[in-house]
């Protein structure tokens, strides 16, 4: 019944490859995977572009994890998240929607189909000010509004529960959270998802960078110094730290400057080595591309330390949608070498140099970096 299963190929050209690894390692125990016979030819098919190396390696540590509580009881932070679905629409009309997850997971579709509201759905799980949009919008009957009803689904699985559900509603402009069909309060405590917003990018006039960044971050002041702490950035180069923000007058004096509530205002700044010579740069000063992929880069930092306590969702909408191709492609490598899950929105410009029409159907190029990621559309 049972079939154990290479994840890397035996052969040369087998599915999924050989990553690279020695014949020790493909020969060992760290390399396979129990499977029914089932899955054990499922996994294989196509060449395994479907089932890729990370997402079985995740699949393995979960079941040996969930094994290990049943034994002794050993907690785990381990997870999966199977899939997002919007189940219920009102008005009809729109389509239902749904995506499975891998552990690297591209999100593509046309504007309109709904993406950016897929990702505010699992966002909501943990800050229901994600699913604001939505449960604002209306329509027009007899001269009054009446709002949507639009519910989603979220199924994922975590060391002591299997397949677990949660519905986010938006119904009449009220949003409820529910768990297993009963309502909560609370987010649940058992997942955490990371959501990169485009509108959580943007610093409003009265913010300082600190109070910008704990409102990007969905942190605290405590969690945003530590992270900002943890060094290397994986996204960009230098290493970050808060002063008091100062100004200069005419004559050369500076002065501290505070916020409208008499506070002294805080900002970021990155300390930087060129042909030997130590600078600072501000957040402020920094390139468009530049500030997202610092605020990426504090996001894969928070979900690195996140995904140790519980089962982690990396969500990034738009912040790479000003990247050059060799900072997009980067981006992805960097993300598919991490434990957790991850969740990207395709910007549409970059979708004809990473995927390509076979058969009418869309896939991802046979590159390097996206031999990891799969591809899922709208």
């Amino acid at each position: 019944m049972g079939v154990a299963c290479h994840i890397y190929s035996a052969a040369q050209d087998g599915p999924r490859g050989r990553g690279d690894k020695d014949e020790a390692f493909i020969k060992s125990e760290e390399n396979g995977i129990w499977c029914c016979q089932y899955h054990a030819a499922l996994i294989d098919k196509r060449k395994g572009i479907d089932y890729p190396a990370p997402m079985l390696f995740a699949w393995k540590k979960l079941a040996e994890a969930r094994t290990l509580k049943k034994m002794n009881d050993t907690p785990s932070p381990l997870g999966w998240v199977d899939s997002i679905e919007f189940s219920r629409r009102r008005p009809a009309g729109r389509p239902n929607s749904k995506i499975s997850l891998s552990k690297s997971t591209i999100i593509t579709g046309m504007n309109g189909s709904g993406r950016t509201a897929l990702l505010e759905a699992a966002a909501a799980i943990c800050n229901s000010k994600y699913f604001n949009r939505v449960a604002s919008s209306y329509t027009i009957s007899n001269g009054k509004k009446i709002g949507v009803k639009i519910e989603a689904n979220i199924i994922y699985s975590t060391v002591d529960a299997l397949s677990k559900e949660l519905n986010i509603t938006a119904d009449n402009f009220v949003i409820k959270r529910k768990e297993y069909g009963i309502s909560r309060l609370l987010p649940p405590g058992d997942i955490e998802v990371i959501f990169c917003s485009e509108d959580d990018s943007i610093k409003r006039k009265s913010e300082d960078d600190i109070n910008f960044l704990m409102r990007a971050l969905n942190v605290d002041e405590s969690a945003l110094r530590e992270i900002v702490e943890l060094k290397p950035y994986p996204l960009i180069d230098g290493d970050g730290r808060f002063r008091n923000e100062m100004d200069e007058d005419d004559f050369g004096n500076t002065h501290p400057l505070y916020n409208e509530y008499g506070k002294q205002r805080v900002e970021l700044v990155l300390t930087r080595v060129m042909h030997g010579e130590t600078f600072d740069v501000t957040y402020t000063c920094l390139s468009s591309s530049e500030q997202y992929r610092l605020l990426l880069s504090l996001s894969i930092t928070k979900a690195r330390e996140v995904a140790k306590q519980k089962l982690t969702l990396l969500a990034i909408e738009v912040l790479a949608i000003n990247f050059d191709e060799g900072n997009f492609s980067n981006l992805l490598r960097v993300l598919s070498r991490e434990d957790f899950q991850v969740l990207v929105s395709l910007p549409p410009y970059r979708e004809k140099s990473i995927t390509e029409a076979v058969d009418g159907n869309r896939r991802l190029r046979d590159l390097d970096y996206l031999r990891d990621w799969t591809l899922q559309k709208i």
